[in-house]
């Protein structure tokens, strides 16, 4: 990346993606000139950049975005992030945003949206929140509800168990 955008700079890695911030005219062009290297097969069929050349080969790089231009990233710690970004070139078009957020519940996750990312980033608050789930032990089935630390810049990563329910089957 650095050979091509040498003013580039890393905003945060995640497992398997690294995030630059390039500040550089008509970036996109600049990429696929190089796109022997990069899977655009995501993007919208309609998009110039779309081509489906290196679907799902090893070691491509792949856009995560499909195209979408990214307005803001709120990277609070590993595994726990947000991107704004524009649903398509046009600077009118309405944002959507992706999150990642590990170790919550997709249900409880669903109601965290931006703008608390941006809240913690600027005011961290410790929080809490309870994931239900189904689970076993010694071959009973339970349901458990955990009260875990979650969504702070807080490093706590231990689960206190509230309660044990009683057998969902006998």
């Amino acid at each position: 990346m650095l050979k091509w955008f040498p003013m580039a700079r890393l905003i945060f890695t995640d497992t398997d993606s690294l995030y630059y911030l390039i500040e550089a005219p008509d970036v996109e062009a600049k990429l696929f000139e190089h796109r022997d290297l990069l899977d655009y097969s995501d993007y919208p069929l309609g998009h110039k950049y779309h081509d489906p050349a290196n679907r799902l080969k090893l070691g491509k790089f792949k856009c995560e975005t499909k195209g979408a231009s990214i307005i803001e990233i709120v990277a609070l710690r590993p595994k726990m992030y947000s991107i704004l970004m524009r649903k398509d070139a046009d600077p009118a078009s309405e944002t959507v945003e992706k999150q990642r957020i590990k170790g919550i519940s997709r249900a409880t996750a669903r109601d965290i949206r931006h703008k608390d990312y941006l809240a913690q980033l600027h005011d961290p608050v410790e929080n809490y929140q309870i994931n239900r789930r189904i689970g076993h032990k010694a071959h009973q089935l339970y349901s458990f509800e955990v009260c875990i630390s979650s969504f702070s810049l807080f490093h706590l990563t231990s689960a206190l168990l509230v309660l044990f329910s009683e057998y969902l089957w006998e």
